[in-house]
């Protein structure tokens, strides 16, 4: 898409609903009708609940549930669901950035999942393009920063979260709230940003819910909407005349805001006693109370019929037959090289930016690095050199300590449920945003997860393996233990994937982890266990990984073929016996390590 390509965007008996189920049906846009012309900043007006967020998302194709119906042409043309996203820029009211990037760093993490098909000094040359645009020269260096590191400010982050969009050169752009959090300063320092992209040409519409006087004077277009339906359409500075002389609301005066004198005129007001209102407060009641219209005349339906018959609403049909068209021209084409990169660079570039700077951040390696240094040193510290030994005592905490081995794997992987969880809001803005698929993101983040674990793996086995002594092979115990690890990982993102929150989240982990600790035979043996339960056990990863050390640790040694315990008869058995770690499954390593292999396929596929 040209940068100097202008596209009017125009809707026709736009509505929108959603099933709420036994709650009937809820329509949230009501045949709305109008247009957004290029070169002008519209601002979306009205109370919460209104509707303006809805009309922008059914605008950009962003909902996926409810029905919708009218017409929708860009440049007068039909447009497909899947080119939409590139011809539309959408800036979300929150600011969801990856917190350990540079401003620099998140523009080209950005330009190099939208836009594959450009050479890397293409993408720079964009990046500089946003900088530019967007007055960021001052903080391109500087992370994003979030709760635990301090960065950039609020209205620096919104003018980033912008500048994301702005990387293609959409020449219609969308946002949602951008003046929400900020102070006067930064709010109207967004807003003159947005002003300087809509007089390049391109299409600004921005939702508004009270923003200051001198914000609002930015605006060129209005368009308000009360519970679902348009009550006006046109441009912001002939609104107060509007409403005046054809709503009958009392008049605007001198100094008073226009956004704040439509939603004090247009809104009910309780009665209050005025007994108990001061002198100020009375001259305020009676200052609203000037002029306004009474009952049904500021009733929804009547605000949308006024408007039908207004000279105002003539203006807009008039535009509509002009830009909307008659739907004989051809859908509108997307080039190649603003399609999505394929799934292998998109992981690639996750890996290069966010893994690369994860590995460098001490919050994230921490809890990671850090559980299984503290549990080695305990490991070690308790079991000193006890491996070979003989005694019956020794032999039986070896095998309390190779099950907790495995136990803590599962325990640990909630260090991992956080990134997931606090990520949802970033992915789902980036999946939106078309910079990937879920499942590329779920790749990227296995591979991440697996890269580190390698090394902490190697880290807690090194410890633990010389210190206790362990006997049978070093690769087997290493093998065994990140193969646990990594089930613990999948496990942990599967529990975050589906917990709404990360409360939920870190509630059901360990919930999970302890259940397969009962039924996975050393707290109850095997023989032992219920038929209810037997099941169950045979779907613990505990179990295999557990069994996976005790046979590496015991097959063919002489403390693991002494008769140390008893069985229920009273006849010396050995420790494998005794628990039941015999047969084709239990009584084979590899065999273990391959149904963990399988599991940890289940648990990636769910």
């Amino acid at each position: 898409m040209a940068r100097e390509e202008q596209v009017a965007l125009t809707f026709k008996d736009l509505s929108y609903s959603v099933d709420l189920g036994k709650q009937g049906t809820k329509v949230i846009l009501d045949g709305i009708s109008g247009c957004f012309k290029p070169g002008r900043l519209t601002a979306l007006f009205g109370a919460s609940g209104c509707g303006k967020t809805s009309l922008m998302d059914v605008l950009a194709r962003r909902k996926n549930t409810g029905t919708i119906e009218g017409e929708i042409r860009f440049a007068g043309a039909p447009c497909k669901k899947e080119n939409i996203k590139h011809l539309c820029g959408y800036v979300e009211q929150f600011d969801n950035l990856v917190e350990v990037l540079t401003v620099e760093q998140m523009l080209m993490y950005t330009a190099e999942l939208k836009l594959p098909a450009l050479t890397r000094a293409q993408q720079l040359e964009r990046c500089e393009e946003v900088i530019s645009q967007l007055r960021l020269e001052e903080c391109r260096k500087t992370v994003i920063g979030g709760e635990l590191v301090k960065g950039i400010s609020g209205g620096q982050k919104k003018r980033v979260n912008i500048g994301l969009s702005l990387i293609t050169r959409p020449p219609v752009l969308f946002l949602d709230e951008p003046t929400t959090g900020l102070d006067s300063n930064m709010a109207d320092e967004v807003c003159v940003i947005m002003s300087l992209l809509a007089a390049q040409g391109r299409t600004v519409v921005a939702t508004v819910h009270s923003p200051t006087a001198s914000a609002f004077s930015l605006f060129d277009d209005l368009l308000i909407l009360r519970e679902g339906q348009l009550v006006y359409a046109g441009e912001c500075g002939a609104a107060a005349e509007y409403f005046a002389t054809e709503v009958g609301l009392r008049p605007l005066e001198m100094g008073e805001s226009l956004p704040e004198w439509l939603v004090d005129a247009m809104s009910p007001h309780a009665e209050v006693d005025a007994q108990f209102l001061t002198a100020k407060t009375k001259a305020l009641v009676a200052k609203r109370a000037r002029g306004r219209v009474q009952g049904e005349d500021l009733a929804t339906a009547a605000l949308a019929k006024t408007f039908r018959g207004s000279s105002t609403c003539a203006g807009l049909e008039a535009a509509l037959v002009e830009l909307h068209g008659d739907g004989s021209k051809a859908p509108v084409s997307v080039p190649a090289h603003l399609r999505r990169a394929n799934p292998l660079l998109a992981i690639y570039v996750l890996l290069k930016y966010r893994a690369g700077a994860d590995y460098k951040d001490a919050v994230y390696l921490g809890p990671r690095i850090g559980d299984k240094l503290v549990f080695s040193l305990i490991v070690v510290t308790l079991y000193l050199g006890e491996g070979d030994e003989m005694a019956p005592a020794n032999v039986a905490g070896v095998t309390g300590t190779l099950f907790m081995i495995a136990a803590l794997c599962g325990y640990g992987a909630a260090a991992v449920v956080p990134s997931l969880v606090l990520d949802r809001p970033l992915f789902y803005r980036e999946t939106n945003d078309n910079c990937y698929g879920p499942m590329t993101y779920y790749a990227y983040k296995i591979i991440q997860e697996g890269f580190l674990c390698i090394f902490t793996s190697l880290l807690f086995v090194l410890v633990v393996y010389w210190g206790v002594q362990f006997q049978g092979s070093f690769g087997v115990y290493m093998l065994a233990y990140y193969l646990i690890s990594m089930v613990s990982v999948a496990l942990a993102y599967s529990i975050a994937t589906l917990a709404p929150t990360m409360d939920a989240a870190s509630a059901m982990l360990p919930t999970y982890v302890t259940t397969a600790m009962f039924v996975a035979g050393l707290i109850m043996p095997l023989e032992e266990i219920p038929d209810q339960w037997a099941w169950y056990g045979w779907t613990s990863f505990i179990r295999y990984g557990w069994a996976t050390m005790m046979l590496n640790q015991f097959e063919g040694q002489p403390n693991g073929e002494a008769k140390t315990m008893i069985d229920a008869d009273g006849t010396p058995i050995t420790i494998l016996d005794f628990y039941g770690l015999q047969g084709d499954v239990l009584g084979n390593k590899w065999a273990c390590i391959g149904i963990l292999a399988t599991i940890f396929l289940v648990f990636v596929t769910c």
